[in-house]
């Protein structure tokens, strides 16, 4: 029993050793933008199925990233838009305001060298669609992948970020799907 312990406790110490020397996190202030596919609509009118599309978005937010092992940690992502995914059809009229958020938490694995630090991550979150009444979009669970290039330590603790990322959502209030596809880039602390 106390050979256990000790193996466990030995295993525990070595993941904290390891994990103190290894950077603790970031936190990252971003601007870019979201460019949906096709936003798959499900109606079928009499004989007539529509496929419309949303426009592309700006999008702003932050993103904090820690570590809990070498090379692994989460991030979290809360994001905003005064213009989000405005429907560009004629099926969706009286659209007059789109507004929306993004939240999402993921897992991120760091490839680390000395200053640039390429990443992957992948997580889930929601997509929230706000103002006028007929929007496609609403508030849905989305899926997200993606990666990109940390440039850090570029003045003192400050460095830069860019970012690639896929989101995915199904069942939207309409019935469809949606692909988005997100490039920000952003200015990057870390500690």
């Amino acid at each position: 029993m106390r050979m256990r312990t000790f193996r466990v406790l030995s295993v525990a110490v070595w993941i904290w050793i390891a994990a103190a020397s290894a950077s603790a996190g970031d936190f990252t202030f971003f601007v870019g933008g979201d460019f949906p596919g096709k936003l798959s609509e499900s109606i079928v009118l009499g004989s007539l199925s529509s496929y419309d599309t949303v426009d592309k978005s700006p999008v702003y937010g932050f993103r904090l990233s820690t570590s809990f092992v070498p090379m692994v940690g989460l991030e979290h992502t809360l994001a905003f838009s005064n213009d989000y995914l405005f429907p560009n059809a004629n099926f969706f009229t009286g659209v007059t305001n789109a507004r929306g958020f993004i939240y999402n938490s993921n897992l991120i694995i760091n490839f680390p060298s000395k200053s640039i630090v390429p990443y992957a991550t992948a997580g889930i979150g929601l997509l929230h669609q706000y103002g006028s009444e007929n929007l496609p979009v609403g508030t849905k669970l989305a899926f997200n992948y993606g990666g990109g290039l940390k440039f850090l330590h570029v003045l003192g603790p400050l460095g830069v970020r860019f970012d690639a990322r896929g989101y995915t959502s199904t069942g939207l209030k309409f019935g469809g799907h949606l692909n988005i596809f997100e490039l920000s880039g952003g200015v990057l602390l870390s500690f």
